[in-house]
């Protein structure tokens, strides 16, 4: 190996190197890695130049045992040719026949010998190999792998003691000192760093909702003291494990305090949202619910309400530690739910109440149905032991929902009148749903326990047309406008009849009661009688001597009595009438002072038309414009 070149590996393996700049620490590494390299490049080419002479000695000595065998048996021969006797002489030469045919065979071994060894020796000149033994390969082999690995262990140390002086004086390449960032810097990069963010002061507060508020240091007159050197973080940084720390994220702490005006930090906090009230979500549970028709654990909501003891304390204590930044949720400042999704006695209950999803119960209310799904079971389990089982007196509340929801008898509807589709409310007490909530309650806990899919038919104590749409008259219906004096029928939607009509005689008291009825009776012809009312005359009379003379008589008699062809009761002794055989003239303001005892009058046409086509049970709806001005 070249003198200059030990040399040089010698003084580095003595000498270390002491580099302030990480990219010089690199670059060293490299430059050693590249020297060994070099050596490792010049040690393989003298052991191939060593192999070469190797394999010519051998050769040589080849050559040389050959010419010896030869010459001794040349000798020999001629020892046997000098012996003067006869009798020798012939076996000498029968003797020397055989010596000189084995001495032959001897020749020609050697010279096969000869001649496969020069032709091995071609072919390793051929394919630029050296012809060597195994024990000189196994030899080479590990002189080399002792060498590479002194080597490679060489620039390891190199590199961890590069590291360990480099780290004792930079920090790593992710480290934070009071939340700023310092990394790959030495102790004067990082303090100045941290002189001008403290000149600068502000402390950024993030939210639950990822919002992020700042607070300004000089909006509150904050001054910071820093009584702490880098010196102590040096330490704390562990520069001898540097292989590993290097890889990680590090958050150092320094002993800085801070000072600030309150009233002036009551000001900036008075305009963040988040510290609002009107602006804060309350947190909710998680609890069982139904989800897409079945049951599901419905997550909790973590909402952004403030706990405002909490929140005071660790924003003091962050502008005191003169922070950075503030996590208002990792420092729980919230109120938080107290229930999660992965609470395990939540995660119990939605293995009980799930069993009952393979069982729908569906309700026929009249014409409309009914699909809770997991909602109706929701609404009647309750907890018993380990499980759930359905309540009677859950499903008896359920009912009564669905009567609050469903019953319209008494409750106002919003009616669609014929007169550009304005809007009026009506009541009434003679039609509309009423649910009988005993038997349809008994109807729908049987269905729940008998373990199987059904439909339940609600039972009704009164029913109106329809419970789809905009409310339950359907569109069969008679309506009376009392305002305008005016009769429209519908048919399933479609207008069939419209006419003048004249109402109760509002003067006399009689006018017409408001409100949603149904056609409760039909005849035709038929005679309407008013009340029966004690009526005195005086009438003669003969006596027993059969003269006559006058007596007073009481009678009760109809207070009228009137004729009619067509006649529909939808309120007692309200109804709708033909008046052809005393009234000519229809509308208008006939009612008020001239007006029936409280039917409505309507000429005889638009009566047979309204008779042939409405049937007992349709609603009529009877209103006033202004029912509280009417006159």
């Amino acid at each position: 190996m070249d003198e200059k070149k030990n040399d040089a590996m010698n003084e580095d393996l003595d000498v270390v190197t002491v580099v302030e700049d990480y990219d010089e620490f690199q670059a060293l590494v490299k430059d050693r890695k590249n020297f060994f390299d070099d050596e490792k490049s010049d040690s393989k080419k003298s052991e191939t130049k060593d192999n070469k002479d190797l394999q010519k000695d051998e050769v040589k000595e080849s050559d040389k045992k050959d010419k010896s065998e030869t010459k001794t048996e040349s000798d020999k021969k001629e020892k046997s040719e000098s012996k003067p006797d006869a009798d020798k002489k012939e076996k000498s030469e029968t003797k020397t026949e055989t010596d000189n045919k084995t001495s032959k065979e001897k020749k020609n071994n050697i010279e096969e010998k000869k001649a496969t060894e020069e032709k091995e020796v071609k072919e390793n000149k051929k394919s630029d190999t050296p012809y060597v033994d195994n024990t000189v390969k196994k030899s080479g082999s590990k002189k080399r792998l002792l060498i590479g690995l002194s080597v490679f262990a060489g620039i390891l140390l190199i590199a961890y003691i590069s590291g360990f002086v480099y780290f004792s004086g930079h920090f790593y390449q992710d480290v934070a000192v009071n939340g700023i960032n310092v990394s790959g810097m030495n102790k004067a990069s990082a303090k100045n760093v941290l002189d001008t963010f403290y000149k600068n002061y502000n402390l950024e507060i993030e939210t639950i909702d990822n919002e992020k508020y700042v607070i300004d240091g000089k909006d509150i007159d904050c001054k910071v003291t820093v009584r702490d050197s880098f010196d102590e973080l040096f330490k704390k940084q562990e520069a001898c494990l540097w292989f590993v720390n290097v890889f990680n994220h590090h958050d150092f702490d320094i002993d800085a305090s801070a000072q600030w005006d309150a009233d002036k930090l009551d000001d900036v906090l008075a305009t963040f949202d988040f510290l609002k009230k009107s602006k804060m979500v309350s947190p909710e549970d998680a609890y069982i619910g139904i989800d897409d028709g079945k049951f599901a654990i419905i997550k909790e909501v973590l909402g952004s309400t403030v706990d405002s003891e909490q929140f005071d304390k660790v924003l003091k204590d962050s502008l005191v530690s003169v922070q950075s930044k503030l996590d208002l949720y990792a420092s729980d400042c919230y109120v938080l739910p107290k229930v999660y999704s992965e609470d395990e006695e939540l995660v119990k209950e939605y293995d009980a109440k799930k069993e009952y999803a393979q069982y729908v119960i569906n309700i026929q209310m009249d014409d409309l149905k009914l699909e809770p799904g997991m909602d109706l079971y929701d609404a009647v389990l309750e907890k018993s032991g380990d499980g759930y089982k359905i309540s009677k007196d859950k499903v008896a509340k359920y009912v009564n929902d669905l009567a609050n929801e469903y019953d319209t008898m008494g409750k106002e509807r919003t009616f669609t009148t014929s007169y550009d589709n304005k809007k009026i409310t009506t009541t009434g007490t003679a039609f509309g749903y009423e649910l009988n909530k005993e038997e349809t309650t008994e109807a729908l806990y049987k269905a729940l326990t008998a373990g199987k899919a059904s439909t339940v038919e609600a039972v009704f104590t009164s029913k109106g047309k329809t419970l789809q749409g905009e409310n339950d008259i359907g569109d069969t219906y008679v309506e009376v406008n009392l305002s305008e004096q005016r009769v429209f029928a519908y048919k399933d939607g479609k207008k069939f009849a419209e006419g003048d009509c004249v109402s109760g005689k509002e003067a006399a008291g009689h006018g017409t009661h408001i409100g949603l009825y149904q056609v409760q009776d039909k005849k035709s012809p038929t005679v309407l009688r008013g009340q029966k009312k004690p009526v005195t005359k005086t009438v003669k009379k003969k006596n027993k001597k059969g003269k006559k003379v006058e007596k007073t008589v009481t009678k009760y008699e109809y207070e009228y009595e009137s004729p009619v062809t067509y006649w529909l009761q939808f309120n007692g002794g309200e109804g709708l009438h033909d008046a052809a055989g005393w009234r000519s003239a229809y509308g208008g303001s006939i009612y008020y002072y001239s007006g029936s005892h409280g039917c409505v009058n309507l000429p005889l046409d638009l009566a047979k038309t309204i008779y042939g086509t409405i049937e007992v049970g349709d609603p009529v709806i009877v209103y006033f414009w202004d029912n509280e001005h009417r006159k």
